[in-house]
């Protein structure tokens, strides 16, 4: 019988894709069980391999309503469920005080993961990231004096610039398995008729399809519209790709002319589109990270986030991004008077790394 292996990633469905290699890696050796919230969950389920999953939507979604005792006492009462489970090991890739207490009520015989220092922190030096650092980490050091270790195995970053799926590595490591990158990681729904159809004719044309996602979520990752609009209208575009809109419910599509409008109410939607393209292009964002587990070339925008963290998997060298904001990354608090990341970024810097691509014809 395996030993079971509770895995905890509580944030976002592009951070999900990130730790799939992991999942996929480990559970030749470990029953593997996965803590994320429910939303995120259909990332997990399209592994061949499905994970027991465990759905929980921590407290601190909205972390400004949150404070860090209430964060603290929810991760405890969570873990606390979780003892039953009689884990062998608990594992987190986020410097998280909230999940090394998750892990430590667990009384997982191993718990890996990050201290809340300084180097293991995304964006430490901002003020309320500071602030909540410094009140964490001596909470964190209070349980560690007073009861037992949160972590038992304790990892560092080896520079504040390393890649976050790098985290995920060194957990491997320190349970002596192999992350597994072998594209695609998830499996690959085919397509609908209309996509095969449109694929077709794109291939009668001499064109690439190139998957267009426009939108983000956060404010701070919304490249303009406008832009948007003016970059795919450029013949560099036309002449060359035939595109995919995928645009998310609530959104209003672009309705460039000639594209195709693709419905993704899912992730196995998102992916089969996804898995039809050559290329594609979007935000800072879970498509980002899909395309990239699919083997895909993703051209990124970055906004407020920070590629040398957060790029997709093997498309560091693809992003587009203008580091001319003194506050950056500021995680979408954004303290100028207008978004300066996205409205320094022109179609012609878009298009340079669409140019750049290699795509078969």
């Amino acid at each position: 019988m395996k030993p079971r292996l509770l895995i905890i990633e509580l944030h976002h469905l592009g951070d999900a894709v990130m730790s799939l290699p992991f999942v996929r890696g480990a559970s030749a050796t470990h029953e593997i069980h996965v803590l994320c919230r429910p939303s995120v969950a259909p990332v997990f389920r399209q592994l061949a391999n499905e994970p027991h999953i465990h759905e929980w939507e921590p407290p601190w979604a909205d972390e400004r309503e949150c404070g860090a005792l209430t964060a603290l006492r929810a991760a405890s009462d969570i873990g606390r469920r979780l003892k039953a489970e009689q884990f062998a090991v608990a594992v987190c890739a986020w410097a998280d005080a909230r999940c090394g207490l998750l892990m430590a009520e667990t009384r997982a015989a191993r718990r890996i993961g990050f201290p809340m220092t300084h180097g293991n922190y995304y964006a430490a030096d901002w003020p309320w990231r500071r602030k909540r650092r410094l009140l964490v980490r001596a909470l964190e050091t209070a349980w560690n004096m007073a009861l037992f270790p949160m972590l038992t195995h304790a990892l560092y970053r080896a520079t504040p610039e390393q890649p976050h799926m790098r985290c995920w590595e060194q957990i491997a490591g320190a349970l002596d398995v192999s992350c597994n990158h072998a594209v695609p990681w998830v499996q690959t729904p085919p397509p609908t008729k209309d996509v095969t159809n449109f694929q077709k004719t794109s291939r009668q044309l001499n064109r690439q399809i190139l998957a267009v996602h426009a939108h983000a979520r956060l404010p701070g990752k919304q490249w303009p519209i406008s832009l948007w609009k003016q970059l795919l209208s450029l013949p560099e575009i036309t002449t060359r790709f035939s595109i995919i809109e995928i645009t998310p419910p609530g959104k209003e599509p672009l309705a460039m002319p000639g594209s195709h409008l693709a419905s993704t109410p899912d992730v196995a939607a998102l992916t089969a589109i996804l898995n039809a393209s050559d290329a594609v292009l979007c935000h800072d964002s879970f498509p980002a990270h899909l395309a990239a587990a699919l083997g895909k070339p993703v051209v990124t925008i970055f906004g407020s986030g920070e590629p040398d963290w957060f790029a997709p998997w093997n498309n560091r060298d693809r992003v587009v991004q203008q580091r001319v904001c003194p506050l950056h990354p500021c995680i979408d608090r954004c303290g100028m008077d207008h978004y300066l990341c996205l409205d320094s970024i022109k179609p012609a810097d878009v298009l340079h790394q669409l140019q750049r691509l290699s795509l078969r014809p």
